[in-house]
């Protein structure tokens, strides 16, 4: 499955919910990415060359509803 990011969001670095350096979050940029499974509530997102983020599953259905995420399936 692959999800097509149309504007900007926000994604967790981290598939729990705190991360030691306290800076949790990272923009994922418009494109269309694979995702992964679910860990801890929240999908993978793999970005080419950078580390993985976190879409955690209750944002990802409030950015499909937004229109600013679409799920390819």
């Amino acid at each position: 499955m692959q999800i097509k990011v149309v504007r900007g969001v926000l994604a967790r670095k981290s598939p729990t919910e705190a991360t030691e350096s306290g800076a949790g979050f990272t923009p994922l940029v418009a494109g269309t990415y694979q995702v992964g499974s679910e860990v801890h509530g929240r999908l993978e997102v793999f970005r080419d060359e950078k580390p993985t983020v976190y879409l955690p599953l209750e944002k990802l259905m409030a950015y499909e509803n937004a229109g600013e995420i679409v799920v390819l399936r």
